[in-house]
């Protein structure tokens, strides 16, 4: 055994599903938080950073700065 730290990595089909079901209504972000072992901030990161990249998504040119 080793004392190295175990990192959780989510992949971005994970997040994404985490993501959809808050703003599906399907769940709240604190069930999610629970569910996957996250904590309410990082749950809040996911969905802030969706909500970023989805604007991005939008633009003319979506590569442009904000």
């Amino acid at each position: 055994m080793s004392n190295e730290p175990i990192v959780k990595r989510r992949t971005s089909k994970h997040k994404a599903a985490v993501v959809m079901d808050v703003i599906k209504g399907k769940t709240t972000a604190a069930e999610l938080a629970r569910e996957y072992d996250l904590t309410a901030s990082e749950v809040d990161g996911l969905i802030e950073e969706a909500q970023c990249k989805m604007a991005n998504g939008f633009r003319a040119l979506p590569n442009e700065p904000q």
